[in-house]
């Protein structure tokens, strides 16, 4: 077993806009070009195919990497061109990578296809194993994969994101090991002997009321109604504020609860009578409203519990953080003062369009994981 001192990791924000150049400065930056593991947030307006070619023939090792809805470096904060990468270099880990090419058509046959390929059945060699998925954030289809994924893995541990596209919601990418692509996912088993813990924060609390779902467009991912009224007007009148408007809805979204835990459903749109959420809903589901707390000092509270957790301070963060956290810190004049918070800790992510967490997506919540 490698020593904790030959653990090395090189996190790195890149404005370069040619890829060659920018993939070449990954490289030389983690001082190898077989890492044992890369993760890479891009913009979507980025040159995709170049970058991608870039990697395939600069980096000979596992490359996760999706496009995003803004991505981060703790110490610079959040920002939405270039991208940002990290390396580990070490023989303490490994990471197996599966694409899944077809989301839409992703069933229990392609899902034992992943385990066999993913070897979800091999012995881990008593090293800790967990899951990450990136997964097209205009795909729809986040809650059936990650529930096959989670049933075929016999419970490991998951999370990761959902690729973005800036503000404009039409096409995100994933990158599938050969070119940057829409309606797939890429699905990665690390094992490691390095400390380390997944993670899934949020920061709400549920308000008095609950209201069921008696109208929707499950395909859409549409509230029509909650308790037989139009779901909008219903909403509104819950929390107080008869016009909506995108900083009362980041703080208010939408809580389903599962395993004695409250998970967030964010609402990306409305009109006078429906709601349309990031996440799936159905018929017949019981939600609540949420109220958020101080986000900054929720998440310093939380990450300082993650440090205890490990037991030792992280070397990395990796966090899938949703769209609509930063649309919260940005409308409510925060932002520059949880950055400074944030640089605190070794991080990197990406705004996503939704978080995965073992079997479950969700929103407005933070997922990911951390290396010691």
């Amino acid at each position: 077993m490698a020593p904790v001192s030959a653990v090395r990791c090189c996190r790195q924000a890149i404005d370069e806009p040619d890829p060659c150049r920018a993939v070449r400065g990954i490289v030389e930056s983690a001082g190898t070009d077989a890492p044992a593991l890369t993760v890479l947030f891009v913009d979507a307006r980025y040159d995709l195919d170049g970058l991608a070619a870039a990697l395939v023939e600069q980096i000979h090792g596992p490359v996760l990497a999706c496009t995003s809805a803004g991505h981060q470096i703790a110490e610079r904060g959040l920002f939405d061109h270039g991208m940002v990468a990290a390396t580990l270099v070490t023989d303490q880990l490994s990471a197996t990578l599966v694409a899944i090419p077809n989301v839409a058509q992703f069933g229990v046959t392609e899902t034992q296809a992943v385990a066999r390929q993913l070897g979800l059945d091999a012995p881990s060699r008593s090293w800790t194993r967990f899951g990450v998925a990136l997964i097209d954030g205009m795909s729809f289809a986040e809650e059936r994969v990650m529930a096959l994924l989670y049933g075929a893995s016999h419970g490991m541990n998951f999370v990761g994101g959902s690729a973005g596209d800036g503000q404009r919601f039409q096409k995100t990418y994933v990158f599938d090991g050969n070119r940057f692509v829409s309606g797939a996912a890429v699905v990665a088993r690390v094992d490691t002997t390095l400390p380390c813990r997944t993670f899934g924060f949020q920061n709400f609390a549920p308000l008095d009321g609950r209201f069921v779902v008696t109208g929707a467009v499950a395909e859409k991912r549409q509230i029509l109604e909650l308790n037989g009224q139009p779901a909008a007007s219903v909403y509104a009148a819950a929390i107080g504020y008869p016009n909506l408007d995108a900083q009362v809805v980041s703080r208010h979204p939408l809580l389903l609860r599962w395993d004695d835990r409250f998970y967030a459903r964010a609402i990306r749109g409305w009109d006078e009578q429906r709601l349309d959420l990031f996440c799936a809903i159905e018929e017949g589901m019981v939600v609540r409203i949420g109220e958020a707390s101080d986000l900054s000092n929720t998440t310093v509270e939380q990450y300082t519990g993650l440090r205890t957790s490990l037991g030792t301070d992280p070397r990395i963060i990796v966090a899938f953080h949703c769209y609509q956290r930063r649309v919260e810190l940005e409308r409510s004049a925060n932002l520059e003062h949880h950055i400074r918070l944030m640089s605190r800790y070794p991080l990197i992510g990406f705004c996503t369009y939704g978080e995965q967490y073992n079997g479950l997506h969700m929103n407005q919540t933070v997922t990911g994981f951390a290396l010691g």
